[in-house]
């Protein structure tokens, strides 16, 4: 079994095998058993997504379905993670993000009418700082704008 080439020893024993799946990656960037972030972990998933023909338009469904999370720590992690596929993944990523059916479920996390009262503070906050971090820098993407 092949794993992902890393730059550093470091990275090399926290790789996951390339035969992995986006969504087997996806579940172990969010669980909520790891209680920090693993930026090595971050950027195999990216590197999935990008090697994939579907990857994007899949890790866009995955993510858009746990940032919903009941549980803050998990759609706080999802969105984090969304924010470094959206430095690393390039224009296939940023296109799925920038469909309408996305940038409804990042919406209704904070609109009084869909799922803000359920939501926690924490996430509404990041998700507003996402989606204004967009308009500035993915200009390109006319939904977001």
């Amino acid at each position: 079994m092949s794993s992902v080439t890393s730059n550093t020893p470091t990275e090399a024993a926290a790789a996951t095998p390339a035969g992995d799946s986006i969504d087997t990656i996806f579940f172990k960037v969010t669980s909520p058993i790891h209680k920090s972030a693993d930026p090595n972990l971050f950027n195999t998933f990216c590197q999935k997504v990008n090697s994939e023909p579907e990857g994007h338009h899949l890790a866009i469904r995955l993510i858009a379905h746990k940032i919903q999370s009941p549980q803050e720590y998990e759609a706080l992690r999802t969105l984090d993670l969304l924010e470094s596929c959206v430095h690393i993944c390039g224009r296939r990523f940023h296109n799925e993000i920038g469909k309408f059916r996305f940038l409804n479920e990042m919406i209704k996390l904070v609109s009084p009418k869909y799922l803000a009262n359920h939501t926690s503070e924490k996430v509404k906050k990041k998700v507003v700082e996402l989606m204004y971090s967009w308009t500035q820098t993915l200009p390109g993407e006319v939904k977001i704008f």
